[in-house]
């Protein structure tokens, strides 16, 4: 049995606070007792929000019993799976019994909210988020009249619904209320039944989880994928959404093997992963909205069938009539990338200081990094973050959002929210 690690980073006093921990504890109980063993006493049942993460080993409901057993009754938590490990500010962690991770922080002049849905408690996708949000605004005390959420961090299963999920909230909120998250990822070798949620005490294993905040002081954020966008192009002309079947009117694995010069064919004859594979050259979409441009990847890798249907298929919705560029990458561009995103938040909106980070990262991009360069992310995170504790983990799509355009779902995205701190201590400082 491995050895047990743990490791912690807090900053601040008994009104203001957050702090990150994580364990590759065999049992989960420990785990979750170890990534807080170095926080101050009682400072996780003071805590307003609990952000926790969690590889595919551990049982949701293990994970949540834990936190039950030590959070307070304000403690709002708002977690989900990570494909293989977790990372922060000492690095990348991932143990052979699965790792735990989390984030506490209490914040004054934040107000904040979770709550979580299931598929099989409402009628349609698009009523499922709407009932989230509705049980999220009620766990945050009510909004006021007229009030909408200054952010929204949102996870869901691996189940296709995360466009309408962002629909759904659009029409609810109107399409100012930025929202960021990523699927909850889960195993690879086992697939989505192995991706979970937890909303407070309710562990979701279809559906999605959302936590609501309130604050006067700005939140900050940058969303993006680390990827040259090429000249070479095609119009999506057959398609059920995530199933691409023609690109300019040939099989889309054709259009795609010509753009990657045969690439992928070779690929698919030496037995590669061709998930890991195809996460250096996805499709990309370019968005746009007055002066505005931002480029949305979408992962595509051979179908099952792709021997006879010659289709791809994908994370994210591609329709007909959709215009996708090929585009291209390399380990070490997205991870000088990734070191760029709390900077580049940074200028987002006007400077205040920052509490906490929220970093969220593909999983396709950390297995395309090499085991041994994997530190490298939290020390070129660590650069911009000001000694900030900062928590980040592995997803099957991402949600974020392009300012000035909107809220967005795609793959192989990384994103990097900056938590504010309240506006007393800014000015302390």
């Amino acid at each position: 049995m491995a050895a047990a690690r743990q490791g912690s980073r807090f900053r601040g006093d008994a009104e203001e606070f957050a702090g990150y921990g994580w364990s590759v504890h065999p049992d989960t109980g420990a785990a979750v007792g170890e990534a807080l063993a170095k926080f101050p006493s009682g400072a996780i049942g003071d805590a307003d929000i609990a952000l926790v993460f969690y590889s595919s080993q551990r049982v949701p409901e293990d994970v949540a019993g834990a936190l039950r057993r030590s959070r307070g009754q304000g403690t709002r938590v708002c977690g989900w799976s990570s494909d293989l490990g977790v990372i922060g500010s000492d690095g990348y962690h991932c143990g052979p019994e699965g790792t735990v991770g989390l984030l506490c922080m209490r914040l004054p002049g934040v107000k904040v909210g979770v709550g979580g849905a299931s598929l099989d408690e409402a009628q349609s996708p698009a009523a499922c988020a709407k009932l989230a949000l509705r049980r999220a605004v009620e766990n945050a005390g009510g909004a006021g009249a007229g009030s909408v959420p200054s952010i929204i961090i949102m996870s869901a299963t691996y189940d296709g619904q995360e466009e309408v999920y962002l629909a759904s909230l659009r029409e609810s909120l109107g399409s100012l209320v930025p929202v960021l998250g990523g699927t909850a990822g889960g195993s690879e070798a086992k697939g989505p039944t192995t991706c979970s949620l937890i909303a407070n005490d309710t562990v979701i294993r279809k559906g999605l989880v959302l936590a609501v905040m309130y604050s006067e002081s700005p939140f900050r954020w940058s969303f993006q994928g680390g990827f040259d966008r090429t000249s070479k192009c095609g119009v999506v002309t057959a398609s059920d959404g995530r199933v691409i079947r023609e690109i300019d009117g040939i099989p889309a694995l054709d259009a795609y093997d010509e753009w990657c010069g045969g690439r992928l064919t070779e690929a698919m004859r030496a037995g590669k992963n061709l998930n890991t594979f195809t996460g250096l050259y996805p499709l990309c979409r370019t968005l746009k909205s007055g002066n505005k441009t931002h480029n949305l990847f979408v992962h595509a890798w051979p179908a099952p069938d792709a021997e006879a249907s010659r289709a791809l298929v994908t994370s994210a919705n591609l329709r007909r009539g959709d215009l996708v560029h090929f585009s291209e990458g390399s380990w070490n561009i997205l991870l000088n990338r990734i070191g760029v995103l709390p900077q580049d938040a940074k200028g987002v909106l006007p400077r205040t200081g920052i509490a906490a980070g929220l970093f969220i990262c593909c999983e396709a991009v950390l297995k395309n990094i090499p085991p041994e360069q994997r530190n490298q992310m939290a020390h070129l995170i660590n650069r911009s973050m000001g000694g900030a504790p900062w928590i980040g983990m592995f997803t099957w799509g991402e949600q974020g959002n392009f300012p000035g355009i909107g809220n967005y779902h795609g793959n192989l995205l990384t994103s990097m929210t900056l938590f504010p701190q309240p506006a007393r201590s800014a000015k302390a400082k």
